[in-house]
């Protein structure tokens, strides 16, 4: 056996430290490796040449990038097991979203309708004479209509499920809103910053310190969170009717 092979097994055990394997079969493989290095190396010292001696400075460079490759799968071994621990701490800090709600801003305006009830926000850039909150299935369809705040700045709206046909409850599951607002003489005002509150049911880890919150239907990350709040402590209402105009937009 060469030199050459011996390297071939340390270059293999430094590719093993970088791929994707677990940090258990990293060791194994690692111990074989270096198990079959030792016993090559013994054999190399037995039986060389006595007129052309392996160099000795070969042998030491090996046994440091041997020894170089072992502390990197350590290394690695123990950044995984750091991230397992921050997965399962978190996963702990969790459970204290469960049963209380969070806010979120939505780009898609989603929202969902948890136990019959939903609440979601908008922001007016000014004051409305009315604004109109058109509220839709998951075909696009607008379902209800909910007479929305008309103070500039931010508005909170509920709604119990309730269709604009007033007897028909819609189901539990993911809805979309969209606000038409106004002023006195007709001019549209731009409704921004959509926000949801989500019931949360349960928590998830992702595994990389991050959790989602499964809210019904919808789950969304630790990281959307822009508010934690209990049932006594979810933002007043801005409207308290449907609305019973024509249909917005």
């Amino acid at each position: 056996m060469t030199i050459e092979a011996v390297s071939s097994i340390i270059n293999s055990a430094a590719s093993a430290s970088t791929s994707s394997s677990t940090g258990a079969s990293l060791t194994s493989s690692l111990n074989l490796d270096f198990s079959t290095y030792l016993k090559i190396l013994t054999a190399q010292l037995q039986n060389q040449d006595p007129t052309n001696a392996t160099d000795p400075n070969q042998f030491t460079q090996e046994l440091v990038e041997m020894g170089g490759v072992q502390q990197q799968i350590t290394t690695n071994q123990d950044l995984t097991q750091l991230v397992t621990a921050q997965s399962a701490n978190s996963l702990a800090t969790g459970v204290s979203y469960i049963g209380n709600y969070v806010s979120a801003n939505d780009s898609t305006q989603q929202f969902p309708l948890q136990g019959g009830s939903a609440e979601f926000g908008y922001t007016l850039a000014s004051g409305a004479a009315n604004a109109i909150v058109n509220v839709k299935d998951a075909s696009g369809n607008v379902i209800a209509q909910l007479a929305g705040g008309i103070a500039a700045g931010t508005n909170y709206v509920a709604w119990n499920g309730l269709e604009s046909d007033g007897t028909t409850t819609a189901p539990d599951g993911t809805y979309t809103f969209s606000v038409a607002a106004s002023d006195a003489n007709g001019n549209t005002i731009a409704s921004t910053t959509p926000v949801a509150f989500f019931k949360v049911n349960s928590v998830q880890s992702n595994g990389d310190g991050t959790m989602q919150l499964l809210a019904g239907t919808l789950s969304l990350s630790t990281s959307d969170v822009t508010g934690l709040y209990s049932a006594a402590t979810l933002p007043n209402l801005t409207y308290n009717s449907p609305y019973s105009g024509s249909t917005g937009t």
